[in-house]
């Protein structure tokens, strides 16, 4: 069998993907002895964080806040918006399977709190391959500043600035800017909401409305490793753009801690709206490292 005619099997890659996220979220599960316990009300030293004292904490050193009252880690999920802060490094790939041909992208992250107010978060595609051309990526970097926190609740806003540093052949070499506010609330029973808006600019002006909205639970303790923190999440993409289609996409995918603050998450993303205009799936694969 040639390799090209592999692709009208591409109509299962979908269910496969579903069905291998419910065999890790059964296996996930079934691991779990005893339910998700809540932790201390307080990390030591931390202390919530209001918009009124905006400026007389905005140089506290950061400390990390504690779990949601139910449980509920602040954790990334793929495909989502996080209203809180991270300390992290992210190796990532994904495969974008599109009427225009396969996409491929390796990228690298670093996040990390310089106060109890502000963070920064650098991405790296440091490998693009679509159809014959492999390039280098388009770096976005982006810092937010911390408005509202508390245990079951963080808010954040910022602006994230993409660089033209890749190629126009791979989707490339776009200076965009997206001002954007952020939003986590642990909710109950290891449940946790996430939400996000944000305005895309390029150098020529408005491009396009964004926002986000997920849900997920944490099912297992941080210790019950390689299934510890493993969390499952449905995230929905919306974006309407200043001339184009409208586009919507629901993302599920699932969250381990495999040990020693080393996370794996897997996912894969379905346009809903307008899909023939957009892309079949694309996959999500990710390894997360916590400081």
């Amino acid at each position: 069998m040639m390799l090209n005619d592999l692709t009208c099997y591409r109509r299962y890659i979908p269910g496969l993907i579903a069905a291998g996220i419910a065999l890790v979220f059964l296996l996930a599960t079934a691991s779990a002895e005893e339910p998700l316990a809540a932790p201390e009300v307080y990390a030591e030293g931390w202390h919530p964080l209001t918009l009124g004292k905006l400026g007389s904490d905005f140089f506290d050193p950061r400390i990390a806040p504690p779990n949601g009252s139910s449980g509920a880690p602040r954790h990334g999920w793929l495909n989502t918006v996080d209203g809180f802060f991270t300390n992290e490094g992210h190796l990532a790939y994904d495969w974008t399977d599109g009427d225009g041909g396969d996409v491929h992208r390796g990228i690298a992250r670093l996040n990390h709190p310089w106060s109890q107010r502000f963070w920064t978060g650098i991405e790296v595609p440091f490998i693009v391959h679509s159809g014959d051309d492999t390039n280098f990526g388009d770096v976005t970097l982006t810092g937010q500043v911390m408005l509202h926190e508390t245990q079951d609740l963080s808010i954040n806003t910022g602006l994230g600035v993409t660089f033209p540093t890749g190629d126009d052949d791979t989707g490339g070499e776009l200076l965009l800017f997206r001002p954007q506010v952020n939003l986590w609330s642990d909710i109950g029973r290891g449940f946790s909401f996430r939400a996000g808006t944000s305005l895309i600019f390029d150098d020529d002006g408005y491009e396009a409305f964004r926002a986000n909205v997920a849900l997920g639970q944490t099912v297992t303790p941080h210790d019950r490793t390689p299934f510890g923190d493993f969390t499952w999440y449905v995230s929905a993409n919306f974006e309407e753009p200043d001339d184009g289609d409208t586009f919507l996409s629901l993302t599920p995918g699932v969250r381990t801690h495999l040990g020693n603050n080393l996370f794996f998450l897997t996912g894969a993303e379905f346009p809903v709206v307008n899909r023939d205009e957009n892309f079949d799936v694309r996959v999500f694969a990710q390894f997360v490292r916590g400081f």
